[in-house]
């Protein structure tokens, strides 16, 4: 049986998180502290931790995270917080979070997504499969962000498609293989939660990216609860941005 450690210094989220995964067929060890996580995650084996990162007692979620991995770098971590933002979710993954999630997630989605990563432990540290092709569509407006982007990836072996628009956006989905869409969040015409909407009506395993200019909060939640799978900032961290596409593409191949 799969063996999962939570870390919440909240006892209802802790109690919530253990009866939802113990039905889902985990083992679960649910602890308050940044200090019995460690002991525990040095005593025994887990197949994978979920961290909240804002914990109050104690160090934080993020630097039990760089202990984890001093000492621990195969076991997937999947980091959580009801506070979640742009920086927060770099650090994390730059920490070596293999998920960043967002509090606001519904308990069933998080059991569904868990369930996913852990299909996908084996190959969570080795990047995706060499042998599946990794098609990235761009959707923008802007002639300078298209170039910029379709440059980064096609360095690091992705093939891209481009889209100036939301309609262009939808008809390549319908007739391409993509595997993970870069989507602007404010385009002329279709807008993009009205283009993710259709791009997920199209494909609702679709790996979906809202980029976005100007952080607007109510956008980007409304973008998460209709499917999105994250977002980025401009001007682009190109680290975190490929951490984000590579996390969506490993995930997806245990679907």
């Amino acid at each position: 049986m799969p063996k999962i450690l939570v870390v919440d210094d909240e006892v209802r989220i802790r109690e919530l998180l253990r009866k939802s995964f113990t039905m889902a067929g985990y083992e679960v060890v649910t602890v308050p502290t940044a200090q019995q996580s460690l002991e525990l995650i040095f005593k025994e084996p887990f197949d994978l931790i979920l961290l909240d990162v804002r914990l109050s007692l104690g160090e934080s979620g993020i630097s039990i995270l760089k202990k984890i991995r001093e000492f621990q770098r195969k076991v997937p971590v999947v980091v959580y917080s009801g506070a979640l933002t742009p920086e927060l979710e770099i650090e994390a993954r730059r920490a070596g979070a293999n998920e960043v999630l967002s509090k606001d997630i519904d308990v069933l989605q998080l059991v569904a997504q868990i369930g996913k990563i852990m299909k996908s432990k084996d190959r969570l540290f080795q990047g995706p499969s060499a042998k599946k092709e990794k098609i990235v569509l761009i959707v923008d407006d802007e002639e300078g962000i298209l170039r910029v982007l379709r440059e980064f990836f096609n360095r690091k072996g992705y093939k891209t498609h481009e889209a100036r628009n939301g309609e262009e956006a939808v008809r390549l989905v319908r007739t391409e293989k993509i595997s993970v869409v870069l989507l602007d969040m404010k385009m002329p015409g279709m807008d993009g939660l009205d283009t993710l909407k259709n791009l997920l009506e199209i494909n609702p395993k679709l790996g979906v990216v809202m980029v976005t200019g100007v952080q607007d909060d109510e956008k980007v939640k409304k973008a998460i609860e209709l499917g999105a799978y994250g977002y980025v900032l401009k001007p682009f961290d190109f680290l975190y941005l490929e951490l984000v596409v590579m996390s969506k593409l490993i995930i997806a191949e245990g679907d």
